[in-house]
């Protein structure tokens, strides 16, 4: 019970921190959208990219090693603390070396440059992945969300926004992403002042070393599935289309990214105190799965719908060009968060090794999709990218079976939420396209299409209480949480 009110717990704040930062995003990406060029959004967003081949083993998963470790020893801290800084200073030296040969394959006038400012984030980010591993380990999820919010709204709302105001270009983009780091990395530590002392053992340090070498790894192939389409479209198509794409995908992400986010950010910890507890952690992986599954596909059915109004009314007229690559993009949503989910249970597990295998796999698909799907431009390569989500979900769905051997009526129950939860949401969503006004201001017609979004939510969740109430974990979920009395029939 302890764990699953800190779960509660911890889904409550993050569920504060998420909508609070979710409200931000979108509101500052519009007004950004606005205030700068697609241009500028591509080249940090190729700058990202190549940062991000670096980043995985820069951070070598430090703060996962700190959390997943069963007791902290005396010279633990100072261990996870001086890999963390040796391993990201040294990647920090690695991208300034690496920005003019980045600048030169990509044909992007500046991007060097903006590498060359964003390399620092690497030792920043360094420090801060000992306090913020060590928050998540104790489950401090309330300190956890108000630095999330901090950070975000003096990065990005002060620093950022401030800066396109006054014409800083591209430039604006960089502060914003350095203040946000810095800030987050302060605030981590004013809440956990742990030693700076760097005495620790060979032993100590071949932990961090090993679990978090092979976390980077299976995060660097990870970041190579989900922004290999990016780095491709940078490449093919110029800094334009890369910022059209980058655009699509984060609207097609953001609604489900932040809540699953602050989901798994609980689910973690907790299944990772479970330790050798097997029906525990089935019960969470089961649970988990339903929720997120149910959720991401209603998500991405409703936005693949309203993509041309969510485009008009968030980016704007100059962006109308990312519409048809957000409705094949919102395809792939549900299955990627489905596999998030399994993702952070093998996680807990330690059973990395699954997950590097799945993911060399993941990424020859996407090779072999793009390929075949690549001369159809942007929507082509959004489709290729589909393709790879479906095929992973299924690789990790199988997997886990065997790893709990889960009752085959648990997966078909599955299978019914998650599409009556998309059927409703798409028609929902339909319906109001169809019945808004065309000449509608565009922001009422996007209100229309959520309205209808939500209510055909609603009714999938109410069609599916008798569904949810025979599934074998969430009865046992039942018995320790009351409140599901309310929702769920007796069965």
């Amino acid at each position: 019970m302890s764990r699953l009110r800190r779960l509660g717990h911890g889904v409550k704040w993050g569920a504060v921190s998420t909508l609070t930062t979710a409200v931000l995003q979108l509101g500052l990406m519009a007004l950004m959208a606005r205030l700068l060029a697609p241009a500028d959004f591509g080249l940090v967003a190729t700058a990202n990219v190549a940062l991000r081949f670096l980043s995985y083993f820069a951070q070598l998963g430090i703060a996962p090693a700190l959390i997943q470790k069963p007791s902290l020893e005396e010279g633990d801290v100072a261990a996870a603390m001086s890999v963390s800084l040796s391993i990201s200073t040294m990647f920090a030296s690695a991208a300034l070396v690496l920005a003019p040969v980045a600048q030169w394959f990509f044909e992007m006038p500046m991007l060097g440059w903006v590498m060359a400012a964003l390399a620092p984030n690497f030792v920043v980010a360094g420090f801060g992945s000992v306090s913020l591993g060590l928050l998540r380990r104790q489950m401090r999820f309330r300190a956890l969300a108000l630095i999330e919010v901090a950070s975000y709204v003096l990065g990005y709302a002060f620093i950022g926004v401030g800066s396109a105001w006054f014409g800083a270009g591209v430039w604006a983009l960089v502060l914003a992403t350095l203040s946000q780091t810095l800030v987050s990395v302060l605030l981590s530590y004013a809440c956990v002042r742990h030693s700076l002392r760097l005495r620790h053992s060979r032993h100590q340090r071949h932990h961090f070393l090993s679990f978090g070498g092979k976390y980077a790894m299976v995060g660097f192939l990870e970041f190579l599935s989900s922004n290999f389409d990016a780095m491709l479209i940078g490449k093919l198509l110029g800094p334009a289309a890369a910022g059209l794409y980058n655009r699509a995908s984060l609207l097609a992400n953001l609604p489900v990214d932040k809540p699953t986010t602050v989901f798994t950010r609980a689910l973690f910890p907790m299944l990772s105190s479970l330790g050798s507890d097997r029906d525990k952690q089935s019960l969470g992986a089961q649970v988990s799965i339903v929720a997120v599954g149910g959720y991401a596909f209603a998500v991405s059915a409703g936005i693949a719908v309203a993509a041309p109004d969510i485009v008009a009314c968030l980016l704007g007229p100059r962006w109308g060009d990312a519409a048809p690559a957000l409705t094949v993009l919102a395809l792939g949503v549900g299955p990627a968060f489905v596999t998030h989910v399994i993702g952070v249970t093998f996680e807990s597990l330690g059973k990395l090794g699954l997950k590097l295998r799945v993911q060399v796999a993941t990424l020859l698909a996407l090779f072999l999709s793009m390929v075949a799907l690549g001369r159809y431009g942007l929507v082509g390569i959004a489709a290729a990218v589909v393709i790879a989500e479906v095929l992973r979900a299924g690789t990790y769905s199988v997997l886990l079976h065997r790893e709990y051997h889960l009752p085959r009526p648990y997966w078909s129950s599955t299978v019914v939420v998650v599409a009556l939860a998309a059927g409703c949401a798409g028609t929902g969503v339909e319906l109001a396209v169809l019945w808004a006004p065309a000449h509608a201001p565009v922001a009422i017609r996007l209100a229309a299409d959520v309205a209808g979004g939500a209510a055909g939510l609603a009714l999938a969740i109410l069609l599916l209480r008798p569904v949810l109430a025979r599934q074998a974990a969430v009865r046992q979920l039942r018995a320790h949480i009351r409140l599901l009395d309310r929702f769920l029939p007796a069965v």
